[in-house]
């Protein structure tokens, strides 16, 4: 399994996490799931309050060295009051079954809750070492540069957000650009947008015509695009013979002729995010 650097940790993450929201099948079936990722190199776990999967990740964890798990989770934005903050990380890590989270991150922006005192609870809790880094999620550009002000001691590592061959509004506007200039890594959720680009007969016909080159599916094409633009794709597994196919997603590199022809698709055929729904875009 490659690895990467998680910008501005010094922490060497796989390149692949595993994504836990709206598992579907059997708790059963999503540990073994979990677990298939785990034993084949992936170390990157994505969860939060508000997906109810916690507890799955943390029994799916449970034998495996600590120290060798990056291991993330989120903060709803009803929770971004200083108190509530620290009360929902206490819970997450109650049901992870850990004693500290590597990356806590905002789910959303919440302007009815000062920043500020949002990130001064944030900050307690890497000082208490109760967890290790600070994320966002779904943040602009400006969004982000009050997060980045808000902070007294420590820094940002990170945005969540959806990115894919068809969703790219991240590009448009400026977040990536200024994530990249910023040292903070960035985690694309819905990396195959729910499936939308398979419904897309153009989109998947040239996913389909890459794919043969490399022996390769087409999820695993799109996944494989999203690891060379330097972000680091969550796609969901709920059965480990999907989890194999999103590991094996890893092993090869598109060429730049085929990222170039990638790159082209979104002009073409975008699908707006879900947070430009969200926020009413």
């Amino acid at each position: 399994m490659q690895t990467a650097e998680f910008d501005g940790t010094g922490r060497k993450v796989s390149v692949i996490g595993v994504g836990t929201w709206s598992l579907e099948g059997s708790r059963s079936e999503n540990v073994r799931s979990i677990r298939y990722a785990l034993d084949h190199g992936v170390n990157f776990i994505d969860t939060a309050e508000m997906y109810g999967t916690e507890d799955i990740v943390g029994e799916a964890i449970k034998g495996y060295r600590r120290e060798d798990l990056f291991i993330a989770t989120k903060v709803w934005p009803t929770h971004f009051a200083y108190h509530d903050v620290l009360k929902s990380c206490e819970e997450s890590l109650k049901k992870l079954g850990t004693d500290y989270v590597d990356l806590y991150q905002l789910h959303w922006p919440n302007p009815s809750v000062s920043i500020k005192e949002t990130m001064s609870a944030m900050e307690k809790l890497v000082d208490e070492g109760r967890i290790r880094y600070i994320g966002i999620s779904n943040f602009s550009v400006k969004e982000m540069k009050e997060a980045m002000s808000a902070l007294a001691k420590y820094r940002i590592v990170s945005n969540q957000l959806e990115y894919n061959v068809a969703t790219r509004e991240i590009e448009d506007e400026g977040i990536y650009d200024f994530c990249r200039k910023n040292g903070m890594a960035i985690i694309a959720y819905s990396p195959l947008s729910h499936g939308k680009i398979f419904g897309n007969e153009m989109i998947l016909e040239t996913l389909t015509d890459i794919g043969k080159k490399y022996g390769k599916r087409p999820a695993q094409v799109a996944l494989n695009w999203i690891i060379r633009k330097g972000a680091f794709p969550i796609p969901k597994a709920s059965k480990p013979i999907h989890m194999a196919e999103n590991i094996e997603s890893t092993d090869f590199t598109l060429s730049d002729e085929d990222m170039k022809t990638l790159d082209s698709l979104y002009q073409r055929h975008p699908i707006r995010s879900i947070a430009s729904r969200y926020k009413g875009h």
